[in-house]
C-alpha cells in the first residue's frame, strides 16, 4: 500500500470509500463552494476535510453502529492506512486531529477501531493515546490483547 498524497486525498476517498459520492453532494448542498473545491480535488485544509468528509459523517458512524460488519469498515481503514503513511508534518497532524483523536469520543470506539486498524495506523493511534497517559494507561491492556500480547 502507497501513501496517500494530499493531492490525492479527495480522488482516494472517493475510490476507495463507499458513500463518498453522496458525503460531497451534501457538502455541496450545504456549502457549494467548498464542495465543488473537493469535487475538483482540491482541499487545501486537510483537517476540515478530514472531519468533515471522513470521520464525521463516515467512519465514526459506522464505529458507532453496532451492525456494522468488518466489510462495511475495511475500506475505510485501508483509506485510513494509506493516510497514516503519509509521513508530511501538516498531513500526519491533519489525520491525527481530524480522524485519530475522533476515537476519544469513547473507549469502546477506541478499541472498535484499534481492532480493524492496519499496522501503520496501529502505530499512529498508540502514540496520539500515548500523549493522553492517563487514558492510554486504562486501555492498553485491551489494546495488547487486540494485538495478541
Amino acid at each position: 500500500m502507497d501513501a496517500i498524497t494530499a493531492e490525492c486525498v479527495v480522488a482516494e476517498f472517493m475510490r476507495q470509500v463507499p458513500g463518498a459520492r453522496d458525503v460531497l453532494d451534501d457538502i455541496r448542498e450545504r456549502d457549494p463552494g467548498l464542495g465543488d473545491d473537493w469535487e475538483r480535488g482540491n482541499a487545501p485544509d486537510l483537517l476540515e476535510f478530514f472531519l468533515s468528509a471522513f470521520s464525521g459523517p463516515v467512519l465514526l458512524p459506522l464505529l458507532q453502529d453496532e451492525s456494522a460488519t468488518p466489510d462495511d469498515l475495511e475500506p475505510c481503514f485501508r483509506y485510513l492506512e494509506g493516510l497514516c503513511l503519509n509521513e508530511e508534518t501538516y498531513f500526519r497532524s491533519s489525520v491525527e486531529f481530524g480522524i485519530l483523536e475522533q476515537f476519544l469520543e469513547s473507549r469502546e470506539m477506541v478499541l472498535r477501531a484499534y481492532a480493524r486498524s492496519l499496522p501503520k495506523t496501529r502505530e499512529r493511534v498508540t502514540g496520539m493515546l500515548s500523549q493522553y497517559p492517563d487514558t492510554y494507561a486504562g486501555i492498553r491492556g485491551d489494546l495488547d490483547s487486540v494485538d495478541g500480547v
